[in-house]
């Protein structure tokens, strides 16, 4: 009996083992391809200079942008931990998408700090209703700010309002802060792949805000 509970053991941890390496290297080949998607979606914007493995699925990737607006741009990309089975399926279960996160630091240091975090709700009634969007119906809520101060800064205020009116809402999160990196700003992974609705906008959209923060404040 323990003769067979060990077999079982070590056929498991076999399986385990078989599944975390196999896993990883399917992970580097879907980051060799999202780095293709990088360097499309930089095309006459910049260019992607090192690729730097951080753990078996996330990865850095060095910029070097035309813009001189950014300093020492970043990429972080978080693919779905594959190899590791009890953290995928957690991720699916809370429906957590890969992502790819941008820090750099700016000209000017922003004079506040901020965080700006996107959340998304959505219902159905029936599959005909969510089929046809002429049959939805929609409301649009204003932005909730929590601060520590009395008084809200001017630079904050032209922040919401320049990200409010951005061409591209596809950012999970943006953040400024007074200290390095300055800047930061999460989308999903899709997003800038070959089918994504973002694409090469998004960089436009981050400098676009990006500019709005570093802006000389009188």
């Amino acid at each position: 009996m323990w003769g067979k509970v060990a077999i079982c053991i070590v056929a498991a941890a076999t399986a385990m083992v078989a599944w975390y390496f196999f896993l990883r290297r399917s992970n580097r080949r879907r980051g060799d391809r999202v780095v293709e998607w990088i360097r499309a979606a930089l095309a006459g914007k910049g260019e992607a200079i090192a690729v730097r493995w951080l753990g078996p699925s996330s990865f850095h990737v060095a910029l070097r942008l035309s813009t001189s607006l950014f300093q020492h741009p970043a990429l972080t990309v978080r693919l779905a931990p594959r190899q590791n089975p009890f953290a995928w399926l957690r991720q699916h279960w809370r429906r957590e998408p890969a992502t790819v996160t941008f820090d750099a630091d700016l000209d000017i240091a922003p004079g506040f700090n901020l965080e700006v975090h996107q959340h998304r709700w959505s219902g159905r009634s029936s599959k005909r209703a969510s089929s046809d969007p002429e049959r939805w119906e929609c409301e649009r809520i204003t932005p909730l700010l929590l601060t520590s101060r009395p008084c809200w800064q001017r630079e904050v205020a032209n922040m919401m309002n320049a990200l409010l009116g951005c061409r591209e809402r596809e950012l999970l999160s943006l953040g400024f802060r007074d200290t390095s990196p300055h800047f930061s700003a999460t989308i999903a992974l899709e997003c800038i792949s070959p089918e994504g609705r973002a694409g090469s906008n998004v960089f436009d959209t981050l400098r676009e805000l990006a500019a709005e923060a570093s802006a000389p404040r009188m």
